[in-house]
């Protein structure tokens, strides 16, 4: 999977999919999250899981610093949001 994008510019999160495709996720759309960090194959997972008037969207990061800067970055802009 490739990285997940915040774009501050849009307001929106930017998920890939398969191929080139990538989902757009409006930050005002987003109504809750829930983080999740847990053991697969003795390798943690990072679990954030985004859910909205989309419905429920999970992101997996494989590792801790992708997904602290994807926190750090989301929060910022929900609070500029």
């Amino acid at each position: 999977m490739g990285q997940v994008k915040l774009d501050v510019q849009s307001k929106a999160i930017s998920i890939p999919q398969w191929l080139f495709f990538s989902k757009k996720i409006p930050l005002s759309e987003i109504k809750g999250k829930t983080e999740q960090i847990k053991l697969s194959g003795g390798e943690k997972v990072f679990k954030l899981t985004l859910t909205g008037d989309f419905g429920e969207q999970e992101i997996n990061f494989d590792d801790y610093e992708g997904y602290a800067t994807f926190i750090y970055e989301y929060q910022k802009a929900m609070l500029s949001a």
